[in-house]
């Protein structure tokens, strides 16, 4: 242990949040690219940084489902998180917080069967939400320089989707043929004429491909992305095979925060971040009385709500999906749809109204036109009225 064993070196104050800053332009671009809003900056983003945990929501989920939505909606809304049922109690988070953990260890993992000091030659890491800093030392000389495989999620925009994961999973498979340790699987770099694949498409897809050759065991897969901004979005990516995720547009955001003066105590942001993300994963595993990380990694406890099976075949097999509704065409016209967006500098970037009610975002159940007609029909007892309401909740 003591031989095989490496630590990341860690600072006190954490001023490597993005190190290379992007431009207001190049911003703005990410952001509209990866389907963010002002409404998630504003109410998940900064909340996590200065709260260190998640916002409180108060109304429920009064939005319709992701396929008849009339906004392009993240594949992440697709995945409903499971709770523990009778024979499997949930763990509280907050006071057995010391029976959790989200260490991680990057490394290959040997065979049970045949323990040797090879089983000790790993990176251990107190969360698997990575900053800069540390992706950077575990890609550094010292560690892994030579044995990690960058495959890029940035493909030619004509490419099916389908073909897309295969080129992917071809890249990761010959990335274990060559004895590689750490698969990078990154969109951090957009080019007008590509189109991205979807993080948690590709993670998925490449995690199943190797799991079926029997390799999955040989690498470890790091996934460098933008759309990955809330809890939810790291226990997506983690339950379907990521071992660590660099979120770096959520770093990107913050560090434009800190430049505006938006948020105080600047030299903290990603750490208070992190930190936040942290809490929900804890918050999250705890509903199925998970106690470690480790344990759910890969372990796909989600239920799918409105995606076609020809995609649950492909990234998500053995994932229960009742409804069927999205295919790999629509996922590639919303990605289309979002580029179109990205790459116009006229186009703002969008509101939101997933959350709140915002005129012209998405829609709500429970939106000022029902509940004016439903106030103005009691008061009055006109029928007319009640059937105006009638109609709008209809």
């Amino acid at each position: 242990m003591k031989q095989g064993v490496w630590y990341l070196d860690s600072e006190l104050v954490d001023r490597h949040m993005a190190a290379e800053p992007f431009d207001e332009d190049t911003l703005a671009t990410y952001q509209k690219m990866f389907n963010l809003s002002r409404e998630e900056l504003n109410e998940v983003i900064a909340v996590l940084a200065m709260a260190e945990q998640e916002a409180v929501g108060s109304m429920g989920d009064d939005t319709p489902m992701p396929v008849p939505s009339q906004t392009i909606r993240s594949p992440f809304d697709y995945f409903r998180q499971q709770f523990a049922q009778v024979i499997n109690p949930p763990i509280d988070s907050l006071r057995e917080r010391i029976v959790m953990s989200l260490q991680t260890n990057i490394g290959r993992e040997s065979s049970l069967f045949n323990i040797g000091p090879q089983h000790a030659n790993h990176v251990i890491m107190n969360s698997p939400i990575l900053s800069q800093r540390k992706l950077r030392q575990l890609l550094g000389y010292s560690m892994f320089a030579d044995s990690h495989a960058f495959i890029d999620l940035i493909l030619p925009k004509e490419l099916p989707l389908p073909e897309a994961l295969e080129k992917i999973c071809a890249q990761a498979e010959q990335a274990v043929a060559d004895d590689k340790l750490i698969l990078i699987l990154s969109d951090r770099y957009l080019k007008e004429e590509l189109l991205p694949v979807h993080a948690l498409l590709a993670t998925g897809a490449v995690h199943h491909h190797l799991v079926a050759l029997g390799l999955r065991c040989a690498v470890n897969i790091i996934v460098a992305t933008g759309v990955a901004r809330d809890p939810h979005h790291f226990a997506c990516l983690i339950g379907y095979g990521a071992t660590a995720v660099y979120p770096y547009l959520a770093y990107q955001c913050l560090q434009d925060f800190a430049r505006q003066g938006a948020i105080s105590r600047q030299q903290q942001l990603g750490r208070s971040y992190r930190r936040g993300i942290r809490k929900g994963l804890f918050k999250i595993m705890s509903k199925m009385g998970i106690s470690s990380v480790s344990s759910y990694r890969g372990a796909q406890l989600f239920e799918i709500v409105d995606l076609h099976d020809e995609v649950v075949d492909r990234g998500f097999r053995g994932t229960v999906s009742r409804i069927q509704g999205a295919k790999f065409a629509d996922l590639h016209d919303d990605q289309q749809g979002l580029a179109r967006s990205a790459w116009d500098p006229c186009q703002p970037l969008k509101q939101g109204g997933f959350l709140k009610y915002v005129h012209g975002g998405e829609y709500h159940c429970f939106n000022p036109d029902v509940i004016a007609t439903l106030q103005a029909a009691v008061r009055s007892g006109d029928f007319d009225r009640y059937q105006e309401y009638a109609k709008l909740v209809n």
